[in-house]
């Protein structure tokens, strides 16, 4: 069965389910600092901050399917604030990628990539971790490129955070 990405509205099911696969991924992600990155995990993905998503269209929740199971999701921000001085037209944003498999992450910036043309995006984003070796690994094997961003936005976190980027 093929792996499928699909937008999703935020709802009590989705978002036990997000919350508990952040929580989940971002402590396995900083290994030995599990503390952190379920401090990050809490501060970013909870249930609360979920909901409020929702009632903010700049931001759009992408996940993976196999059939009917929910795997990995994404964050797509449209939101021109956060995409200004991209030296871009439009471009959109793309974080707090959860996932479990390669695979997984193909689906979603692909089906991200789509959606970016069909709105007429000229740059797709992606902001990662530094320590996120596979989404590193994925985003070059799709041809995203890395650069430097200066990003007023403080972390809760040392670890240092790398962006990419991709035309589209």
């Amino acid at each position: 069965m093929s792996k499928v990405a699909k937008f999703v509205v935020i709802i009590n099911d989705n978002v036990v389910w997000m919350e508990e696969k952040a929580l989940k991924f971002y402590s396995h992600l900083f290994g030995s600092a599990k503390e952190t990155g379920e401090k990050y995990a809490a501060e970013n993905l909870s249930s609360q901050k979920l909901f409020k998503i929702q009632n903010d269209f700049s931001i759009e929740v992408l996940m993976a399917y196999e059939g009917e199971n929910p795997l990995s999701f994404m964050k797509l921000n449209s939101s021109r604030l956060t995409n200004q001085n991209l030296g871009a037209n439009k471009a959109i944003g793309v974080y707090h990628i959860i996932y479990f498999n390669p695979e997984d992450l193909i689906a979603l910036f692909k089906r991200a990539e789509e959606v970016a043309l069909q709105r007429k995006h000229d740059l797709i984003w992606v902001k990662t971790f530094e320590i996120d070796t596979v989404l590193i690994t994925t985003l070059k094997s799709l041809n995203y490129q890395e650069f430097n961003y200066e990003n007023d936005s403080t972390l809760d976190t040392d670890q240092k955070q790398l962006y990419f980027k991709k035309s589209v």
